[in-house]
């Protein structure tokens, strides 16, 4: 572990590299607002479609980016007890349903499917698991990637933003996340999405819509 962390070098490294310093204290020193700034600019250069209602949130941005740390700092001290972990995977930030703060908070959180990932491959019984799958029914878009059985997220403040929604589909492609096809509403954008290219795509959602109905 690193001896200290700023918050702007960690989402600095995490943006760069998908990984980064921790240390076992809390993020020191000013807030990353700055660099978490510039990657909602740039994040809504690549967003389809209108960026309107889509406003910078800076308080959500942090306190989502400081939650990651914290995970980041129970997958990697096994020092830590299982009530501990528990504990800090229930300090979820809250976020409201406003686009603006639901990108905001993609921004650190989009990186919640390799930590699971990474905390299932040393234990799948480890809380550390559970708290991130419990994390990505709270933040439907950044958690795609993590399996999920019902109940299933609730998409609603994501499909009543066109650029959000297209965001949540695209990534539910890119990422094969066949759990979120038993939701009625995915599963009918995502097969419009797909269209005939579907078994070449994403093969594994294929195979899946091609149960759901079968020809």
């Amino acid at each position: 572990m690193a001896l200290s962390v700023s918050p702007a070098e960690f989402f600095s490294a995490l943006l760069a590299t998908g990984t980064a310093n921790v240390a076992r204290e809390e993020l020191v020193g000013a807030t990353a607002d700055r660099v978490l700034r510039r990657a909602f600019d740039e994040a809504l250069e690549d967003f389809s479609g209108s960026v309107d209602g889509v406003e910078w949130r800076p308080q959500a941005a942090d306190e989502a980016l400081r939650y990651v740390y914290r995970l980041c700092q129970a997958l990697v001290d096994r020092a830590m007890t299982d009530e501990q972990v528990t504990a800090l995977c229930a300090a979820l930030p809250a976020v409201g349903d406003s686009p603006g703060e639901l990108l905001a908070v993609d921004l650190a959180l989009r990186h919640l499917p390799e930590l699971h990932r990474m905390a299932k491959s040393m234990s799948s019984g480890d809380p550390l698991v559970s708290g991130l799958e419990a994390a990505a029914r709270r933040y439907p878009l950044s958690g795609i990637g993590i399996a999920l059985e019902e109940p299933l997220p609730d998409v609603a403040a994501l499909k009543r933003h066109p650029g959000l929604w297209r965001l949540f589909i695209d990534r539910v492609i890119e990422r094969q996340d066949v759990s979120r096809l038993a939701d009625p509403a995915v599963r009918i954008a995502v097969a419009d999405a797909l269209g005939e290219h579907a078994l070449k795509l994403a093969p594994k959602l294929a195979a899946q819509l091609a149960l759901t109905h079968p020809s």
